[in-house]
Formats: C-alpha cells, structure tokens, sequence
C-alpha cells in the first residue's frame, strides 16, 4: 500500500453542481402522513395508458404514414372490424401459465390437503405464452410472425404501452404486421444552478502536467453488504474506502481518486443478516476467550461513510432490495440518523429510484429490482438490452404491479420516463456491462455486487467516458466464501 498523502500534497476535490432534482424525484417521495393502501392498483394502468397513448400515436402515424390503403388509428379495441388494416395503441398483457398466481397461492393455503408451493423460477417465459393487448374498451390476442419475433428477439413484457398495425383475423385475434413504442424522450439537461461551474469568469480550472483540463469523475458502487459473515468483504470495503481518500493504490490511482467529485451507491450497502439456530452447536468456550460478538453492521457502515466524508467526498445513498427500507417501490430513503444524524453532513440520502444532478449531468439511479423482473419474461439474458427497452418504452417498472410490488399510487404512475437522463445507472446486476445509446448521448452502466466481484465504475462527467478499477482480497483458509 502506497504513503498515504500529506494534507500539503493532497489536491483538494472537484467542486461540481449537485441537486436531487426535486422536480423529477418527487413523485418518488411517499408522504407518510397521505400513505394509504386502500387505492386499487388498476389506477396505476389507466395512468399509464392516458400518459403514454398520445406519444404512442403520434409516433405510430408517422412511422406507418406512408402505409398503402392509409390505415385508420381507432380509437378504442373493440371498434375493430374483420379484414380492416389498421392500427390500435393499448397496454400490452402477456398471458403465461408459468407466472406467479395470487388466487392459486390463496387456494392451496386454505385447501385441507396443503400442497407446498414449487420453487419460484428464474423465469416465466414459455411457449405456451400469449401476447394480448388492451384498453378501456377490452382485449384483443396479438398473433403472427411480427409479433412472435418481437416476443423471442426484442421482448414484450407486461404492462408496455405499444401501437400495433395488423388486420383482425377469422377467428377474433390481431394479425401484427408493425409495432412501436414511445421511443426514446428527449435528454434532459439540468438547469445551471451555479455551483461548480467552471464557465464563470475569473474561475480557475483544473489542469494535468501536459496542460490539458483534467477530467472529472462520479464513482458509481453497489452491493458493499456491509455486516455479512465474511471479514473478506469487509476488508474489501476498506481497501475502497482508502483508494477513494487517495491513500491507497500508486500514484495512478491517487490521480483519479482525487478527480472523483462524488460517490453514489446504489442499493444493497447493508447485507441481510442471517438468523441461525446455535441450540445445538454449543461449545464451551476456552479459557480466556470472549465470546465473538460481530460489530453492528449499520456501525461499521457509519464508520465507512464518515471517513469518505472527511476527504471532502460528498456521498449519493440510494436503497436496495437487502437494505431496511420497505419491499414496495419506490424504496424510501434511509434515514440518516442510522449512520449519524446532522454529523453527516455531505450524505445524501434518496429514494430507489432517484434522479440526480452531478456536475450539471443528469442521473437517473435504480438498484435493479425492475430488470431483474424483465429478466424473467423474456428468453435472453441479454440485461443491457433490457435497461435499453425500459427507455424505449418510457417506463422503468412496466412490469409492475403485476408482478413487481410497487406501492399503491391512486392517481399518478411515477415510473413514467418522461427525460431521458445523461447517465442511466442499474445497479446489482450480474456484470458490468455499459454502452452509448441515442446516438451517444445516454450512458447507460450496469453495476455487479461490489462484494461479489470488487468493481467499481467511475463515468466522466465532460466525456461520459466509463473505466473500471477493481480490488480483491486473498481468500483466507477456513474462511466461507461470499
């Protein structure tokens, strides 16, 4: 391990503008005063559909305008008439005997003969599935090459506003010969708020020995799992902590860690404890042993962010799935008076998801729950393409309520993508994986356990250029692995 700097050597931080943007995030921000659960969830459709069919439309008249015979949008499913070429705009329903019950789980609890449940699948597809789409008005059933293609190469998932061109069959389903979505929105730019910029007079900027501006950095880390059994991925949660004070590593390293203006983790920071029954595997202890009592994992947590905190690195805490913050999304924020209170100050704490503003880029943050449902819908396994459609869709939950437990909104639907963001973040994936959509102008990163595999992202703010730095600790004899 490298010298860790003097206070004379070590360059201060970045400063870059920074907001929650409270315009885009609020609808994620449950009030506890107006919470209730008595709403039905089918309010959530009907948003969605009344939000999302005028984009739909507009998109589908001009991509289908040059169609032969000019075909008609009807405005409701059940004026379809046999052998008309036209096109229809709905909610997509997939049909799929291998999808989770409510009633059947219901039936089996009160049956006197109970049968215990399968275990859950890592998938729902098959190919007994069928594609319906729906309205106001009722449902139709999607058939034909077009739509079989779409369902095994693109995917078509529950709970997607789409626009499909056909004709009505013989036998009362739709025979899809095009279909669209929304489309990817427009990218939305932040407005300056002053801080951090560099465009005003009289402002130094930061340069490297070759006289070239140097870049500026966000890390991006999910799955610390602080509080799990193994000391390994605690160990290698510090050797984080140290490289990001710019104290651990070459100088390389110290050279990029000093650039980053700010750290966002994106859920699972807590790992889930694990409750065992040690009535029978006592044993006695040695003499002049103390029994081993773990340290609290939210303590040791605290002790991590309040060291980022001192090397001036302000901190992004988004919630996850094994973090304490409720099932239902949107995931509230932690509060801060479990790592501190009002001493931590520069700890951000938000909702899952989240949209932010860094260094006048926009975020938008989630911790996975929602590409982990695509995931089950469809045949591939291709999850960059996944967080790909939920933009081309406008929506980052289409699956939910249906199978995705989301909070009961009687009015709104606040998982409608009506910007596009600078930098789209996916955490707790299996990989890392990232690519440029929208000629270029989106980043989209999808982030692995830090616990399982040691990565973490770092994303230009000037370049939305990525790079990875990854750490890892020798495995110990007898130590379980994570």
């Amino acid at each position: 391990m490298a010298t860790p700097l003097s206070d004379a050597e070590r360059p201060s931080r970045p400063v870059v503008a920074y907001s929650s943007l409270s315009e885009l995030s609020a609808p994620f921000f449950i009030d506890p005063t107006s919470r209730s659960y008595k709403h039905q969830y089918s309010n959530i459709y009907f948003v969605r559909l009344v939000e999302l069919r005028p984009i739909v439309e507009a998109r589908a008249a001009k991509l289908w305008a040059k169609v032969r015979g000019k075909p008609p949008l009807l405005p409701r499913i059940l004026n379809l008439q046999r052998g008309q070429l036209c096109y229809i705009v709905g909610t997509v329903y997939m049909d799929m005997p291998l999808k989770p019950n409510v009633l059947e789980e219901m039936a089996r609890s009160v049956s006197k003969h109970y049968v215990a449940a399968p275990a859950a699948r890592p998938k729902f597809f098959s190919a007994q599935d069928a594609v319906h789409i729906e309205d106001e008005s009722g449902r139709v059933r999607l058939v034909g090459p077009r739509i079989r293609e779409e369902r095994e190469k693109g995917g078509l998932v529950t709970g997607v506003i789409m626009g499909v061109l056909g004709v009505e069959t013989g036998g009362g389903d739709f025979e899809v010969v095009d279909l669209c979505y929304a489309g990817l929105p427009d990218v939305y730019r932040p407005a300056a708020n002053g801080k951090g910029k560099e465009k005003e007079e009289g402002m130094d900027v930061d340069v490297d020995a070759n006289g070239e501006k140097e870049k500026t950095w966000v890390a991006l880390v999910c799955g610390l799992s602080i509080g799990a059994e193994t000391a390994l991925l605690d160990m290698k949660a510090q050797l984080l902590v140290e490289w990001l004070m710019g104290e651990g590593g070459g100088p390389e390293d110290q050279s990029i860690a000093k650039r980053i203006a700010r750290l966002v983790l994106v859920g699972n920071s807590l790992a889930v404890p694990e409750v065992k029954d040690e009535r029978w595997n006592k044993k006695p202890l040695s003499v002049g042993l103390a029994p081993h009592v773990p340290n609290h994992p939210t303590k040791v947590l605290a002790t991590l962010l309040s060291d980022l905190l001192a090397s001036s690195l302000p901190l992004v805490l988004v919630p996850g799935p094994e973090d304490p913050a409720g099932a239902l999304l949107p995931q509230q924020p932690m509060p801060k008076v479990m790592f501190g209170g009002k001493r931590m100050e520069g700890l951000e704490s938000v909702t899952n998801p989240t949209w932010l503003e860094v260094g006048e880029r926009s975020m938008l943050c989630s911790s996975g729950q929602s590409i982990d449902d695509i995931y089950k819908y469809l045949p591939g396994t291709q999850r960059l393409r996944m967080a790909h459609r939920t933009l081309e869709w406008r929506h980052l939950a289409p699956t939910a309520p249906d199978t995705l437990s989301v909070y009961p909104y009687p009015d709104t639907d606040p998982f409608i993508i009506h910007h596009r963001p600078d930098i789209y973040v996916v955490g707790n994936q299996p990989e890392f994986e990232t690519d440029l959509v929208g000629d270029g102008t989106t980043r989209l990163v999808l982030l692995p356990s830090f616990a399982q595999t040691g990565t973490v992202a770092l994303v230009c703010l000037e370049t939305l250029e990525v790079q990875t730095v990854t750490f890892e600790v020798p495995q110990w004899v007898g130590d379980p692995k994570p």
